[in-house]
Formats: structure tokens, C-alpha cells, sequence
């Protein structure tokens, strides 16, 4: 019942091929990989169902392709009860990621963006959009971007961007555009050095703050995370942990962030408790396994202080 839904996770969903290397190969070099994993993935299927083991009841708008992989994809998502019914099938391969990384944690990753082409304004229903708590988009195009803070604004939604490769090649000020109908933005150290050319100190995020926006959260990779309302900054702490696979991490820290932030949460706690659900996830090869429950969470994090 679209009513019982608290979160709805609008973006790509691929089939993640995961594989380990010595070291990542120059033009034209041969290089073998020791393993290669076979997951299901995809920012916002990851999102989905990261919330979902955290006990938000939530949905996932995006596409499919009518092949072997997309009926694999939909099977896994259904299995960890994410709600499926506005995925659409399209005639097209589903969305491909080949991900490679080094025991230094170099990584290159490759994505086919596939069936997820696909997803169009009108996938937006209104009638799934109106009773939830959170929208949250990931790597969606400018102009989707666009549509969901306009249907968030009309339906008074909390909403939460975590940007991708499209709008990363936005300027700063069309950038800052699509972020003021966002309440949560989240990027990476890479996606803030890109935009706005400079390096996301506390000085730094503070000048470069969009006005309309509630919160934005920078992951550092190894160095933790910034949030910041615009007035002040907080440093989230690091956890110690034997790093196996940063796929999905981004997108788990997200979830748990939101979790915490739909729960009441005040800024320091939801970045602690997102950073230790980032910790959790990389201890595992693949985006959704190693995934915690609450309850897991908080015993994380308690057995850390």
C-alpha cells in the first residue's frame, strides 16, 4: 500500500561485476583479476535497500531491463522487501557496473547506464510520491533532479540529492539551483573539489553553502565525513576496520544518515551513526551485503564510544 511507504528511492539499479587487482592497468596492459564478484547494485537501489534493513518501509522507482539481470535484480530486491511495483521493464540491457579495485584501495569503475536511460518525469506518480516521508534521489539527470524538487515542494516532502556524474559537470550556479529545492544533499570530496574548484575545508563548505539547502554531508573516504547547516560544521568520527569493498558505501552512509535525520536526530548523531553504517558495509564484498540492521547499528556505534 502506497501509504505505508516512509521512503522512496528515485535512480539506477545495476548488476555490479566486482573484481580485485594488483594494481589498475595502463593503456594497452594485460592484467588478471585475483576474484570477481557478482552483486546486485546501484545508488539507489543500494539506498533502498539499506533503509529498508534499517526498518523504513520503502520504494524504488527506476527501470529494468527485460533480461536475465533485471528479473535477478527485481528478485534480490523483493527478497530484502523492497517495494518493486513502480520499477519499470524496458527493452534495453539492464544498467552494468564493472568495478575494480587494488588491496590500496585504487578503484576504477566503468557504468553502463543501460535500462536506466529509461526513467522519465512521468515515472513520477503522484499518488506514490504524496505520503512519503523522504525522497531521495541518486545520480538522476539535471532535469529529473529538477522534477522531484518541484513535486517534493508541492507534496511539503523532505527530500535528499545524492549527485552523480551528470550533474556534477553543472556549473556551481545551475548546481546551486537544483540543490535549493533539496533539503539533504550528499557528495563525495571529489564531486565538492570538482564544482566548486576548491577543497572542502570548513572554511571552504561554509562559503560555498547553497542557501536553500538544510544540510550537506561531504564523505571523505578513509577521513570520515563533513555535515553542515550552513552556520556550523561537524566531523564525523572514524572506525577502525578491515577495509574488503567501498561499493555501496556512499549510499548506505545516506540511508543511515536519513534514518536518524526522519527520526529526530540532531546533525552530530545522524553523521555518527551514518559513518558507522559506512564502516559496517566495507567489511563486506558487494553493495548490500554486511548490511545492519537498527539494532546492529546501535550496537555498533555503542561498542565504539
Amino acid at each position: 500500500m502506497a501509504e505505508e511507504i516512509e521512503v522512496i528511492s528515485i535512480g539506477n539499479l545495476n548488476l555490479d561485476l566486482i573484481g580485485k587487482l594488483e594494481k589498475l592497468p595502463q593503456s594497452d596492459e594485460k592484467t588478471i583479476l585475483d576474484n570477481l564478484n557478482r552483486r546486485s547494485g546501484g545508488g539507489a537501489a543500494n539506498f533502498t535497500v539499506a533503509c529498508t534493513k534499517l526498518g523504513l518501509k520503502s520504494k524504488l522507482i527506476g527501470c529494468a531491463g527485460k533480461d536475465s539481470f533485471g528479473e535477478e535484480i527485481l528478485r534480490g530486491l523483493e527478497e530484502r522487501g523492497v517495494e518493486t511495483s513502480s520499477i519499470r521493464k524496458v527493452d534495453s540491457l539492464t544498467g552494468l557496473a564493472f568495478i575494480f579495485s587494488t588491496s590500496e584501495n585504487h578503484r576504477l569503475l566503468i557504468e553502463h547506464r543501460g535500462a536506466n536511460s529509461n526513467l522519465k518525469i512521468s515515472d513520477l506518480k503522484e499518488k506514490y510520491l504524496r505520503e512519503a516521508k523522504l525522497l531521495h534521489a541518486s545520480s538522476v539527470t539535471p532535469e529529473m533532479a529538477k522534477q522531484i524538487g518541484i513535486k517534493s515542494e508541492k507534496f511539503d516532502l523532505k527530500t535528499s540529492l545524492d549527485l552523480g556524474a551528470e550533474l556534477t559537470k553543472l556549473g556551481s550556479k545551475e548546481l546551486s539551483k537544483i540543490l535549493n529545492r533539496f533539503d539533504i544533499g550528499f557528495m563525495n570530496q571529489e564531486t565538492f573539489e570538482t564544482i566548486f574548484e576548491t577543497i572542502p575545508n570548513e572554511k571552504n563548505i561554509l562559503d560555498k553553502f547553497p542557501e536553500g539547502l538544510e544540510t550537506l554531508v561531504i564523505t571523505l573516504e578513509a577521513k570520515g565525513a563533513i555535515a553542515t547547516n550552513g552556520k556550523e560544521t561537524i566531523l564525523s568520527p572514524t572506525y577502525k576496520v578491515e577495509v574488503k569493498d567501498t561499493t555501496g558505501a556512499g549510499d548506505a552512509f545516506a540511508a543511515a544518515f536519513s534514518k536518524l535525520i526522519i527520526d529526530g536526530a540532531n546533525l552530530k548523531k545522524a553523521l555518527k551513526y551514518a559513518a558507522a553504517e559506512a564502516a559496517i558495509k566495507v567489511q563486506y564484498i558487494g553493495a548490500r551485503e554486511g548490511l545492519p540492521t537498527q539494532e546492529e547499528l546501535k550496537n555498533f556505534v555503542e561498542k565504539h564510544e
